[in-house]
């Protein structure tokens, strides 16, 4: 009895992921068609640090460099965490991904800029994959209009996919990339 269980026990689960292959659980095809892709546009984080030789003087031109690329502070600078003894002052700003490249030169003028710690969140919008699937849904509702008439909750289903697809893609094409730039800003000791 006690060697029964135990071959239960040890070989169950293991015959559980077997059987569900070998019933033929179908893998997903592709392209697959059921893939959610976010609406909410690309973001990255960047950490930096600036050293300047004189923050009450430099630390009014980091702010216009900023400003002047398309940065936008996340809320006024004098909310943001400062220091008089070490003479730092942090802030945090937004901009597209493109000025947050370009932005990286002139606040490298005032003082010293390493390259700033990048982290994703999500995944780009594979922009390649959904053009591809648009135009396979379009080119199958005109060329088989007539039996996906027939078929009505066929037609229903692919026709939300394709508003899906269609939504996503426009988002992407709309947006930038947003940059939220999280940047201290230190006197050189």
């Amino acid at each position: 009895m006690i060697i029964i269980l135990l071959a239960v026990l040890l070989f169950g689960p293991a015959r559980a992921a077997v059987t569900a292959v070998d019933l033929g659980a179908p893998k997903p095809s592709e392209p697959y068609w059921f893939k959610v892709y976010s609406t909410a546009p690309y973001k990255e984080f960047w950490t930096g640090e600036l050293t300047v030789k004189n923050l009450e003087k430099d630390l009014p031109k980091a702010v216009a460099a900023i400003e002047k690329g398309g940065g936008k502070l996340t809320q006024p600078l004098a909310n943001f965490v400062s220091s008089t003894t070490d003479k730092s002052q942090q802030m945090t700003f937004t901009l597209s991904l493109k000025n947050a490249k370009s932005l990286l030169k002139p606040l490298r003028k005032l003082g010293a800029l390493a390259d700033p710690a990048v982290r994703p969140t999500g995944a780009p919008i594979p922009m390649d994959e959904i053009g591809a699937k648009i135009d396979v849904l379009l080119k199958e509702k005109t060329e088989h209009a007539a039996e996906l008439a027939a078929v009505p909750a066929a037609a229903a289903a692919e026709e939300e996919i394709l508003e899906h697809l269609l939504m996503v893609e426009e988002v992407a094409r709309r947006t930038d990339t947003e940059v939220s730039f999280n940047l201290l800003v230190k006197q050189k000791q």
